[in-house]
């Protein structure tokens, strides 16, 4: 068996303000069974935040404006059909909703919609992912809190 692969992606968390609570976008795939965030390989040439941007707009059909950069996740998986070994790691960044609407998601996507903040977390199929999305709570509270 060869050595593993490296694979880089970006995604976002993208979210609103609603009264105060932060509410926070996730997608369904594996026919709605999965809930996560938004997210997709970096191409050649490409910046992670530029990634982020344009594949957290091709799947949710939002699109948002840089806030935080929360870092970044990794983890290991074998590709079904070719049996090759992913090393992955994917950076996320905090979003602010700026316009786009759930309607215009890609076809890579069964369903996109809202949660608040703590409901995301519970409903986020990987466990990778909810510490993203606490890590973006944490944040938007500190820039937030005092705010109003």
């Amino acid at each position: 068996m060869g050595k593993a692969r490296v694979q880089r992606s970006a995604g976002g968390v993208v979210y609103q303000d609603r009264g105060g609570e932060m509410w926070v976008a996730l997608i369904a795939t594996k026919e709605g069974q999965a809930w996560g965030l938004p997210k997709g390989l970096i191409e050649k040439g490409e910046k992670p935040l530029a990634t982020a941007l344009r594949e957290t707009e091709e799947e949710t059909g939002l699109q948002g404006e840089p806030v935080a950069d929360l870092g970044y996740i990794e983890y290991w998986y074998r590709d079904s059909a070719t049996k090759i070994l992913y090393h992955k790691f994917v950076h996320y960044y905090l979003l602010s909703h700026t316009g786009g609407d759930f309607s215009d998601h890609d076809w890579e996507v069964d369903q996109a919609r809202w949660f608040p903040i703590d409901e995301a977390i519970e409903r986020c199929s990987y466990e990778n992912e909810r510490g993203v999305l606490a890590k973006a709570r944490e944040e938007w509270n500190r820039l937030f809190s005092n705010a109003g």
